[in-house]
């Protein structure tokens, strides 16, 4: 009984560290599937420890309300390590991506094309004919094919092919690059956005109150290196 307890908590305390690698549904996942599975649980353990209650069943009992108390208590801490570790593992491949949208230069903004709308340079396009549709419509931009904007813009075909996968590798959606600096999308709804930002040497972070992806930035969290971790409204 007291086995499966102790298998829960690891495994959700588990899942809030490595939350970050998840994937952006992984939250909604949590509190649908992880926090009602520590509740069965839990009660599990009491209902076994209250049957037949000695000593030695009060004290395991305390113990697993000291572990659920640690779980729940520790979970911003967690949460923060998994940030961390989330940014760590790619910083180097952020740091040759962003090296290269800025050499390159034609590219400076597009997601990673694997969400129904697709945004390259300000534009919404479309990998295949049914997906166009070239009509104005109130408060819809036209989707264009991909071809066209890459003409536009002069853009390689295989350097559009390349930014996609290498935004695919880092599991990161969608890059915005401006004079100074260059920003990743994580996720997020129309609002509550998070990333991270390089600003480039002589650069300066935008101001909080500024646009970034559309929404307002309303925090910047120092990573080191030129690096920031942002959240928008």
């Amino acid at each position: 009984m007291l086995g499966q307890f102790g298998v829960v908590v690891a495994f959700l305390a588990l899942w809030i560290l490595f939350d970050k690698f998840l994937g952006g549904d992984s939250d909604l996942a949590f509190t649908v599937f992880g926090t009602p599975l520590l509740a069965v649980s839990t009660l599990t353990v009491m209902l076994w420890g209250l049957w037949g209650l000695r000593l030695r069943k009060i004290v395991l009992l305390l113990l697993a309300v000291v572990a659920d108390v640690g779980l729940v208590m520790g979970t911003p801490a967690l949460d923060r390590a998994g940030e961390r570790l989330f940014f760590e593992s790619r910083r180097s491949r952020l740091e040759a991506f962003a090296r290269d949208i800025t050499s390159y230069g034609r590219i400076h903004q597009m997601s990673d094309g694997s969400r129904h709308f697709k945004e390259l340079n300000g534009e919404l396009v479309a990998f295949t004919p049914a997906e166009v549709d070239t009509s104005v419509k109130a408060g819809a931009p036209a989707t264009r094919p991909l071809a066209q904007v890459l003409a536009r813009d002069t853009i390689a075909a295989q350097r559009y092919d390349e930014f996609r996968r290498r935004l695919q590798d880092v599991r990161l959606i969608q890059f915005d690059s401006r004079p100074g600096l260059v920003a990743f999308l994580y996720d997020g709804m129309v609002d509550n956005l998070q990333g991270y930002l390089l600003v480039q040497p002589g650069g300066a972070p935008p101001p909080i109150r500024s646009e970034l992806f559309g929404a307002q930035l309303v925090r910047l969290e120092p990573l080191g290196g030129g690096w920031y971790r942002f959240v928008t409204t």
